[in-house]
């Protein structure tokens, strides 16, 4: 599954969720998604991955991934055993009674066929096999309780009918692996020991038996692979040593095993691969969701005038913040929980203050825009250094290429604050550290 996918998937999931728990907390994802110049539903996979990240829904996937590849291996494994013991019971006896064996051989293989086709015909979003239903109740098994529960409803929500052509790719490719083994082991089987050759039947007539065994023939005769003539068959109704005859019926056995069989499901194979293939291309967000339409708003672009518009309300002139925009706002300073009255520096871009959401959203809305190459954020010591203050720094952060802090003054929470540094690995300076990188630039 290519990554695009694996984001719409993503996306899905995420939207599963708010729909049965609320919304995430996504000012960040959404903020990172408004500046994305694309169109809508690329903003809203954008967000998604940014969310799934943040809660671990990407490292779920991966690992429900790996649980997935995991018991298909296992599944493939047993399906080695499966053919071969299906090889094993056609030749348990000798004299090897013919239409017995080709019961052994190919019976449940064209009845499973059957059902396949029917559910794939009339309940397309519904069509599956008892190898799917183990094979998901093995990845839930291996996946544990270490991904979330909306990833395979997200899955099957997403890909909708274009499941039929998954499930038929992963059943037939199971069913050729059991053939395939199943054809290795006659091989096998009839190349290191005599077998003799009859038929037999209480109901049917020994003519109806040739018409029979001709018709079954045919197709596989077309192909290269021999056809018992009508006096051999009738000579067959009892097991004969005729090293002749006994090789003609076993040619004439692999032939019919291997076209009804083996070639059926690997046609089956390539051709449910490239309808699979085919329908992942098509697959694409529904943005008549009414999670989708709701995001839709929140999501709009920001431009820059709303950016500058919005200096106003804490104290940034209209010219000054378009002024960052056009120099490319290289160095920056920010004030978090200060009162509003302390003057900063001459000669340095501040920002503005961040002491409500309002003001949060405009100076990260404005970092978003124009991220910063060195970014100061001026602390007020006194402060309590709680976990909204910490992840506040570290969005901070993340807008910019270096960051430091500055402590206006040496308050209560001094220590805290360094014990909260040391953790988040940044350092501390003043005003001076900007003026140094407006003078090196």
């Amino acid at each position: 599954m290519n990554q695009y996918l694996k984001s719409l998937w993503l996306t899905e999931t995420v939207r599963l969720i708010e729909h049965n728990n609320g919304r995430f907390r996504d000012d960040e994802a959404n903020r990172q998604a408004r500046a994305l110049n694309a169109p809508l539903d690329e903003r809203i996979i954008m967000r998604a991955e940014i969310i799934s990240e943040q809660h671990e829904l990407t490292r779920a996937q991966a690992h429900w991934l790996n649980s997935v590849k995991l018991s298909m291996i296992i599944l493939l494994i047993v399906a080695v055993f499966t053919g071969s013991g299906l090889a094993l019971g056609a030749l348990a006896y000798n004299p090897v009674n013919l239409y017995w064996a080709l019961l052994c051989l190919l019976g449940v293989h064209l009845v499973t066929l059957c059902l396949w086709i029917l559910s794939s015909v009339f309940l397309p979003n519904e069509s599956g096999s008892l190898f799917i239903h183990l094979w998901l109740w093995l990845a839930k098994k291996l996946s544990q309780k270490t991904t979330t529960t909306q990833i395979l409803p997200a899955f099957i929500t997403l890909f909708s009918r274009q499941i039929r052509w998954l499930v038929g790719l992963i059943v037939n490719v199971l069913w050729t692996v059991i053939l395939c083994a199943a054809l290795i082991v006659l091989v096998g089987l009839l190349s290191t020991k005599n077998y003799s050759f009859e038929w037999q039947t209480t109901l049917l007539s020994a003519e109806s038996v040739i018409t029979l065994t001709r018709l079954l023939g045919e197709l596989p005769a077309a192909l290269g692979f021999s056809l018992p003539d009508t006096e051999m068959i009738r000579a067959s109704e009892q097991a004969i040593t005729n090293g002749e005859i006994r090789s003609a019926w076993a040619v004439w056995l692999l032939g019919i095993f291997i076209v009804y069989g083996v070639a059926v499901r690997a046609i089956l194979c390539i051709f449910c691969w490239v309808k699979w293939r085919i329908s992942c291309n098509s697959i694409s967000l529904n943005l008549q969701y009414p999670e989708y339409q709701m995001l839709s708003h929140d999501l709009e672009p920001t431009s820059i005038k709303s950016v500058i518009d919005a200096q106003a309300d804490w104290q940034v002139s209209r010219s000054k913040a378009a002024a960052l925009f056009r120099s490319g706002g290289k160095n920056m300073l920010v004030a978090i929980d200060i009162e509003t009255h302390w003057q900063s520096p001459e000669n340095i871009d501040f920002i503005g203050f961040v002491n409500n959401h309002k003001q949060r959203e405009t100076v990260l809305d404005l970092l978003q825009q124009q991220p910063a190459e060195k970014l100061l954020i001026a602390i007020d010591s006194d402060r309590t250094p709680d976990r909204g203050m910490i992840h506040l720094i570290q969005t901070l952060a993340s807008k910019s290429s270096q960051t430091k802090v500055w402590f206006i003054n040496q308050g209560r929470q001094w220590n805290n604050w360094q014990e909260n540094l040391a953790s988040l690995n940044i350092e501390q300076a003043n005003s001076r550290w900007l003026l140094e990188g407006k003078h090196d630039a």
